[in-house]
């Protein structure tokens, strides 16, 4: 699809690439672990860009359906949620006239392939308190993260506050690499492209998302 119908978003420089490894044994949590369990109408912020192409992109949000953390003794311990992929909206083209057709492209198997994986998911699989006063983050976060039944284990820096009744875990930006949940409409992955066709690989993400104890 051409024009303002393709999968590209504003230019992205918020955060940097992680690295996608081999998916991690998931490890069991404490007995005494207390669940803190998300609030509705929460959601992920993603964004894109094309490479080649100046201030050309779009931007929206993904809902997470359900999700947790488990904590225990002031640290978080594990935890998962659950996004909801048909809740793909495009914020920078609501009202355009080309809305749908931009939604049905993110939703078709040249993307995210909605109808056949409705969801995606990420699961912590481990959490390090390490301060980055340049990236304004309190901790490390690993887990991972399943998209288009594609699984990879991805770490980046994140804030975890926290009292005795909620938590709030937020990441202030980071990107994935598309190709390796096999995303590659577009991509600088295929061969022979014009400049102009090509979509970034990156997907900026970011969240901040709240949990309250159960």
């Amino acid at each position: 699809m051409a024009g303002s119908i393709a999968f590209a978003m504003t230019a992205c420089n918020s955060g940097e690439t992680v690295e996608a490894t081999d998916a991690v044994d998931v490890q069991e949590v404490s007995a005494e672990a207390v669940t803190y369990s998300f609030g509705s109408d929460q959601a992920l912020t993603w964004e894109g860009h094309k490479p080649f192409v100046e201030n050309y992109g779009h931007y929206g949000t993904i809902k997470i359906a359900e999700g947790s953390l488990m904590v225990k003794e002031g640290a978080i311990e594990g935890g998962s949620f659950v996004i909801d992929m048909n809740t793909i909206i495009a914020e920078d083209m609501i009202g355009n006239e080309n809305y749908d057709k931009l939604v049905g492209h993110l939703n078709s198997d040249d993307f995210f392939a909605v109808e056949q994986f409705p969801t995606s998911k990420f699961e912590i699989t481990n959490v390090v308190a390490e301060t980055d006063e340049e990236k304004g983050t309190t901790h490390k976060i690993s887990g991972n993260l399943t998209l288009r039944d594609q699984t990879k284990n991805i770490t980046f820096g994140a804030n975890v506050m926290m009292t005795e009744n909620s938590v709030t875990l937020s990441a202030p930006g980071f990107k994935i690499d598309r190709k390796n949940w096999n995303v590659m409409f577009g991509s600088t992955g295929i061969e022979g492209l014009a400049k102009d066709k090509l979509i970034a690989d990156d997907i900026a993400l970011k969240f901040e998302i709240s949990a309250t104890k159960s």
